[in-house]
């Protein structure tokens, strides 16, 4: 699931081998997510930030014909604060009305925003296959996880029309 390609800042909540109570860190996203919840961080919730970036990926994408680059490891940090808030709420669901109603409209905001990006840079990338198949200049362009879209329906692409 998590792949240690994004960074997440954790705040520590107990000293463990060189950190102190208080030190925040930017930690390995499974890492992050087993000290988290072994209670030895909290997640700085960075949501926002993420979605933020999210929002100027889709805006990139509508502004420009060509797909663009996203920020490095967009799509894991999204991840990752996807499993934060839903395991939050889960864990939290005593805590305030208020404090829980927060993360499930960053959770849905997230979630929604996450979904709209793939779906714009899917049609690029079947696109992007129909025209240039196994372009370098294409895959230099996408992220790991589309990287491997693309090969694949590139390859399919080829076969179908007999282009090997």
């Amino acid at each position: 699931m998590f792949t240690g390609r994004a960074k997440i800042a954790v705040k520590v909540l107990k000293p463990f081998g060189d950190w102190k109570t208080g030190d925040v860190i930017l930690l390995e996203d499974w890492k992050a997510k087993e000290l988290w919840e072994s209670g030895v961080v909290e997640v700085v919730d960075e949501a926002d930030k993420i979605i933020g970036e999210i929002d100027r990926a889709i805006q990139e994408e509508k502004d420009n014909e060509p797909i663009m680059p996203l920020p490095a490891g967009l799509y894991e940090r999204a991840e990752f604060y996807t499993y934060y808030l839903e395991n939050y709420v889960r864990m939290n669901a005593g805590e305030g009305v208020e404090a829980i109603n927060v993360k499930l409209t960053k959770l849905a905001n997230l979630k929604k925003k996450l979904e709209h990006l793939k779906m714009i840079r899917f049609r690029k990338i079947l696109e992007a296959v129909r025209l240039r198949p196994n372009s370098l200049e294409i895959l230099s362009r996408l992220s790991p996880e589309e990287k491997r879209v693309y090969l694949q329906i590139s390859k399919i692409r080829n076969e179908w029309l007999g282009e090997d």
